[in-house]
């Protein structure tokens, strides 16, 4: 099992960090510096990707050294997944070799052998410096600089991975988050051949949504906590490069997504957690949010609503002119919700998040932590649906504070329903979530109404009078825009109070019905 912790740098930070004093300190023997030359293969319909793998013959110096890699998982910029690597004596595939691994079937058919061919090619100077922790704990500290190639195009590699050699995983997060104070650093999250898939692909690269968690039952509490989390850190971190290159708006959608299920998981697990230990992080998690979320609804505000007022209104000159500030005003939101997320601070979040559960000392100061998941499932279950039946028992008589409530009582219990969904029938679980997603979306509107007003001041900040009658016109839509989702949002809440609880057995609900 290959554990390892993947930091990016800039090629003059890389350089620094070999001669950072704390690794000068660690370092046991002498450092080794070689070109490694890789090249990975596939067949044209990509039967290994497909299947989770990674085959590769590299070239070590003077060995030569053939590698088969599972796709693992990575969270917090640990890559974790099972490897298997054998010597060489020249540059052939040994067919054989592959035979003895639990992949065996699968490098048995000739059809695949021989259409494996190469797919890209890793091309880097590597330095090596082993590396000795207080513990007894043992790492390798790998500093690459190069390339990957797929064909005419090219991508950089200037990296460092810290691969464990022995001991604990979490001397490496220790190690990570000492050098984030002196080092500008980003955590790793696709490996070599990730990147270079996505490169030989041409494709460009999109958004990431949420993906679905695979629970036990049978597990305990702390387990599906553990799982649950490592998914929402693993949605945030996998759009977290496209949203600072500004490729999408969608990008900062799905880190917020990220980060509101994050939340939303502490909020769920939090009677069993020890909140000291994790207090620091719920803290962070709070303040990121914040930056990101006022970046959100701006970036809503300008390419939504407003845009859609500009087509309504296009030969009005304040209009325009409003328009363009309140693009001013959005921007400077959206850059600081990038320089929250490329700062050291961010880092340090996914790597203590990453250290805390690595070292699993949580787990053992409360007793229902180890309880089977199932029962602590459903009667949270219970609680989030009563919580939200209690918000909206007068759906129809709440302002927009309630139904701000509403929204994100209705929100916590779709997260819940989702992270849990796998314990339960399918066939129960979709109409459920189904109805809640559509309450959140009127709840959705009626938010956004609602953040049309909010932020109008700021938008009016410095404005000439002739402004004041555009704010007319965003009051008035505001309005109108909440009258007309009113009666939508009565519908969506009698849809849901006629689901059946999905997590009660089904003889519970028949007797009740």
């Amino acid at each position: 099992m290959e554990t390892e912790l993947k930091l990016l740098l800039a090629p003059q930070e890389l350089r620094r960090l070999r001669r950072d004093p704390r690794i000068r300190a660690m370092q046991q023997g002498r450092a080794s510096t070689r070109r490694v030359r890789s090249t990975y293969y596939d067949t044209p319909d990509r039967a290994l990707l497909r299947a989770g793998l990674a085959l590769r013959l590299r070239a070590d110096g003077g060995r030569w050294v053939q590698t088969l890699k599972t796709e693992g998982h990575a969270t917090a910029g640990l890559h974790l997944r099972e490897e298997w690597e054998w010597p060489l004596p020249g540059e052939a595939l040994d067919f054989g070799l592959l035979a003895t691994t639990p992949e065996s079937k699968l490098f048995r058919s000739q059809r695949l052998r021989t259409a494996l061919q190469p797919v890209f090619v890793t091309e880097f100077m590597r330095t090596r410096l082993r590396l000795g922790f207080g513990d007894g704990s043992l790492a390798e500290l790998c500093l690459d600089s190069g390339e990957i190639r797929a064909g005419r195009r090219a991508s950089a590699i200037s990296e460092a991975e810290i691969e464990l050699l022995a001991g604990s995983p979490v001397r490496l997060f220790e190690l990570a988050l000492e050098l984030t104070e002196r080092l500008p650093l980003r955590l790793g999250h696709a490996s070599k051949a990730e990147r270079g898939y996505a490169l030989a692909r041409g494709l460009p690269t999109r958004p990431v949504k949420a993906s679905q968690p695979v629970l036990d039952a049978e597990g305990s509490v702390a387990a599906a906590f553990s799982i649950i989390v490592h998914g929402c850190m693993a949605q945030v971190q996998a759009n977290e490069t496209g949203f600072l290159l500004g490729r999408d708006p969608e990008y900062l959608h799905q880190v917020r997504v990220g980060l509101r299920r994050l939340r939303a998981c502490f909020s769920l697990f939090r009677t069993v957690l020890p909140q000291a230990a994790f207090a620091q992080v719920t803290g962070w998690l709070r303040e990121q949010n914040h930056a990101l979320g006022t970046a959100r609804d701006w970036d809503v505000f300008v390419h939504e609503m407003l845009r859609a007022l500009r087509s309504q209104r296009a030969d009005e000159v304040e209009v325009a002119a409003f328009e363009r500030r309140c693009v001013r005003v959005g921007r400077a939101h959206l850059r600081a919700a990038r320089d929250a997320v490329a700062c050291g601070a961010w880092q340090r979040l996914w790597l203590e998040l990453g250290r805390l559960l690595a070292d699993g000392s949580w787990q053992r100061s409360q007793a229902e932590l180890a309880l089977p998941l199932g029962g602590f499932a459903a009667s949270l279950m219970q609680q989030r649906a009563a919580g939200l039946g209690k918000r909206g028992k007068h759906v129809q008589a709440l302002d927009a504070a309630g139904r701000h409530r509403l929204r994100i009582a209705a929100k916590k219990l779709r997260y819940a329903a989702e992270f849990f969904a796998t314990l339960f029938p399918k066939r129960r679980v979709r109409p459920y979530v189904q109805s809640l997603a559509a309450m959140q979306t009127v709840l959705g509107g009626l938010n956004d109404a609602a953040t049309l007003l909010r932020l109008l001041p700021e938008a009016l900040a410095g404005a000439r009078a002739p402004d004041a009658r555009v704010a007319g016109m965003i009051q008035g839509w505001s309005a109108a825009s909440t009258h007309l989702q009113l009666d939508a949002l009565t519908r969506a809440w009698d849809h849901w109070q006629r689901q059946k609880p999905f997590w009660k057995p089904a003889h519970a609900i028949a007797a009740k019905e």
